[in-house]
């Protein structure tokens, strides 16, 4: 064998070692982690608020279930996969993103105002086959994003406006970007930017109305 047939094996042989390294590895969760903080977590969904502070890398890490992110400080963020290009991805507040199970990525922030969202870790659940007219869509809701594990709407609550509003049939996470006061038939309640609120399913059918202010929100059904 000659020492340029054995360098060629030998190169052949350190690759697969390699890529078999590669495809074996294991990877932490994303959370928890510095700059990320657990609002709350139930069966159906765990919720996180997560910043990213300019140059400072996250660990390389595997998500393992389904993701749904709300912005609410939009920024920048250069995301970096095994092997692969780095890509900087840009976010607004109020925009949503999808990140499916099994996704492994590092990530840093490159904003001098850290990005902040809000992370839906989705659950498997079974989810209420009821076929009635959801909460959701009413007038002046737009829709962001659907998928087979949820559906994300847009909601402004408008002042002195009341908005019938349906049993709701889906659970669903409420993230605010924007506060004020909401009359829900006769209770009143102040919700805060940045206040996340989980509704379960079945609850009854009612009015809303915006009392002070104009309470902006993206509004997540989930699904299975």
């Amino acid at each position: 064998m000659t020492n340029k047939v054995f360098r060629t094996l030998l190169s052949l042989f350190a690759l697969c070692v390699c890529t078999a390294r590669s495809m074996g590895q294991s990877y932490p969760p994303p959370f928890p982690r510095e700059a990320a903080r657990k609002l709350f977590e139930n069966d159906r969904v765990a919720v996180w608020d997560v910043t990213w502070p300019k140059g400072q890398p996250t660990a390389m890490h595997e998500h393992p279930v389904d993701q749904l992110s709300v912005t609410l400080v939009g920024g920048t963020v250069r995301v970096t996969r095994p092997g692969g290009i780095p890509v900087v991805n840009t976010s607004k507040p109020g925009s949503v993103v999808f990140t499916p199970k099994g996704t492994v990525h590092m990530e840093e922030g490159l904003s001098d105002v850290a990005q902040r969202k809000i992370m839906l870790q989705l659950k498997s659940s079974e989810s209420p086959s009821n076929t009635a007219v959801d909460a959701f869509p009413r007038e002046g809701a737009v829709k962001l994003f659907e998928n087979a594990r949820a559906i994300a709407w847009d909601f402004t609550w408008k002042l002195g406006q009341r908005t019938s509003r349906n049993a709701e049939y889906r659970d669903s996470v409420i993230v605010f970007l924007d506060g004020g006061t909401i009359r829900s038939g006769s209770n009143e309640t102040a919700r805060n930017a940045g206040e996340v609120v989980y509704v379960p399913h079945s609850t009854n059918p009612d009015t809303e109305e915006a009392l002070r202010g104009s309470p902006h929100a993206v509004i997540v059904k989930l699904l299975p």
